[in-house]
């Protein structure tokens, strides 16, 4: 029998850099099996073409039918690797780390696998294992492989966020030693030399970057962020807008150009900006947190509507996710600051002191606020 698994587009969270859309797989290789037990490949079969028909309960009924595969044939491992893929486009991120888990369990060492398990890891928080995927994956990819840059790139971007400058650089220059260069090696360079001030050499490489490939969308959002730091806001702006033509669907550059906005006070255009993400995604937290902020930057008339966006972000993100605490704390801010809605706000600081990661970058000033307020 022949199958073939979903193809796989992971939308990264954590959009400041370039990573709020990254490739994380693609199509497995197809492989015949010749004992695969019919009811498990009738199952397996049944859930494609629910995907390929589409529609609102095509996820759901793909889901349903992939593990009644899975009941019949536990080692069918691509329908492991697709049931991860659903959870991830639901936001359900442990669940995808499991669920790849146990595909690599019956296909040791398969890179797409790896490479998106990496990027579960990694909204989740879980860094070093997002590291020990990439690094494993890059192990078991031939030099020869178009995907082995790719991955680099995003290993190095990991690096990058967590200020590992130095092993950031060292694994681009080994990919380029075995594997050549490309566009993204480009960009993912010129953003560790923004990261590191060297905005001269950013300037060089984005330019080859652009060389290589002048409508990826990455490059120019690079570009942006590289004008910004140059203090040039209007070619930011210009740069993040080519970025949005070249690619309606790369979320980045809009998302960038609206946390420009929101730092210049100017609301309205960033709550424009925004609204075009979460339409096109509707589970991007992290732009639902930034909505709401442009909600309520626009005055009192605005206040509920930011409260409900919040709420929403409350309700739907993981119980411990960054977006999820940014929520909470600015639920926690509009009440008891703008509102003055001291209880409620008491009630959403409490909330955010019990769930929040304790790592999350109010947690300090959320423990002087309860001293404020009083907190039980």
């Amino acid at each position: 029998m022949r199958r073939a698994v979903l193809m796989i587009v992971l939308a990264a969270c954590g959009a400041t850099t370039g990573t709020r859309k990254v490739q994380g797989g693609g199509v497995a290789q197809r492989e015949h099996r010749e004992r695969i037990k019919p009811l498990a490949a009738k199952a397996f079969e049944a859930a494609m073409r629910a995907i390929r028909v589409g529609g609102p309960e095509a996820s759901e009924t793909a889901r349903g039918r992939l593990r009644d595969a899975i009941k019949e044939d536990p080692a069918l491992w691509e329908a492991w690797y697709d049931l991860g893929v659903l959870a991830f486009r639901d936001g359900d991120d442990d669940e995808a780390v499991d669920d790849f888990g146990k595909a690599l369990a019956h296909n040791p060492g398969h890179t797409a696998t790896l490479a998106a398990r990496a990027e579960a890891n990694r909204r989740t928080g879980h860094k070093r294992d997002a590291r020990a995927d990439y690094e494993n994956a890059l192990k078991a990819m031939d030099q020869e492989d178009p995907n082995r840059r790719d991955v680099a790139a995003r290993l190095a971007s990991l690096l990058r966020d967590a200020g590992d400058f130095d092993d950031a650089v060292e694994v681009l220059r080994n990919t380029v030693r075995v594997s050549g260069t490309n566009a993204k090696i480009y960009t993912e360079l010129g953003q560790l030399y923004i990261a590191q001030k060297r905005l001269e050499l950013a300037q060089l490489v984005l330019a080859k970057a652009l060389e290589a490939d002048a409508k990826d969308p990455a490059i120019y959002n690079a570009i942006a962020i590289l004008a910004l730091r140059q203090g040039r806001a209007q070619d930011a702006f210009g740069a993040f807008d080519r970025a949005a033509e070249l690619d309606p669907s790369y979320l980045d550059a809009r998302f960038n150009k609206a946390a420009v906005l929101l730092d210049a006070g100017d609301y309205a255009r960033a709550k424009a900006e925004l609204e075009v993400i979460v339409k096109k995604n509707a589970d991007d937290y992290a732009a639902l947190v930034a909505l709401g902020v442009a909600h309520r930057g626009m005055g009192k008339k605005e206040y509920d509507q930011a409260a409900k966006v919040w709420e929403r972000v409350v309700k739907e993100a993981p119980r411990r996710s960054s977006a999820r605490a940014d929520a909470l704390w600015n639920l926690t801010l509009l009440k008891t600051d703008f509102m003055e809605d001291t209880a409620g706000g008491k009630a959403d600081l409490e909330r955010y002191l019990q769930d929040a990661p304790t790592d999350h970058a109010k947690r300090k000033d959320a423990e002087n606020k309860c001293k404020e307020v009083k907190c039980r």
